[in-house]
């Protein structure tokens, strides 16, 4: 089964993390995998920690936050892509164990900014399992990929203190 969590709003990780603690809460096979996300200072990862017999966690990306600014690093390198390129590569693996739920948060942005191709997400798609759970989040979920979903749940942004200058906010934000 293929689902999409998409949309301009703030919760789309936050809602695939819900289900990835649901899916294991259940002893089932859970991988979360984070793509463009590298670092450590994600406050979800102290949880996973707590959770790794139970949740594999897996990060593909170079860091792109610092903490200690409030800066976000802009632009594609060729290291962010050979990132997305190994993830592609792992969650194929992830496909052969018998995984119950893999999430690839983020990995419709990678595509969208031109980190991967269409080619390479749609062979994930299309290798999938029938009894795995293939869960991509990310903002602007192109057309044929909604297509190829069997659920799709849009998050919308009604309103963000982001655009009143408020810099992203330890435990909400990361």
């Amino acid at each position: 089964m293929f689902l999409i969590i998409t949309g301009n709003g703030k919760g789309k990780s936050t809602s695939a993390i819900g289900m990835a603690i649901r899916g294991s809460g259940w002893a089932k096979k859970t991988a979360m995998a984070f793509f463009d996300k590298g670092g450590s200072h994600y406050g979800e990862q102290h949880t996973f920690d707590l959770l790794q017999e139970s949740i594999s966690v897996l990060r593909f990306g170079e860091q792109r936050f610092d903490e200690k600014t409030g800066t976000f690093r802009f632009g594609v390198t060729d290291k962010d892509r050979s990132e997305v390129a190994r993830g592609i590569k792992e969650i194929s693996l992830l496909m052969e164990q018998g995984y119950f739920l893999i999430i690839c948060d983020e990995i419709i942005n990678c595509l969208n900014l031109g980190m991967t191709d269409k080619e390479s997400v749609l062979s994930l798609i299309e290798k999938c399992p029938p009894e795995t759970h293939l869960v991509f989040t990310g903002r602007n979920a192109p057309e044929w990929m909604i297509e190829k979903a069997d659920l799709v749940s849009e998050v919308k942004e009604v309103k963000h203190y982001f655009k009143k200058g408020v810099k992203a906010i330890k435990g909400i934000d990361f």
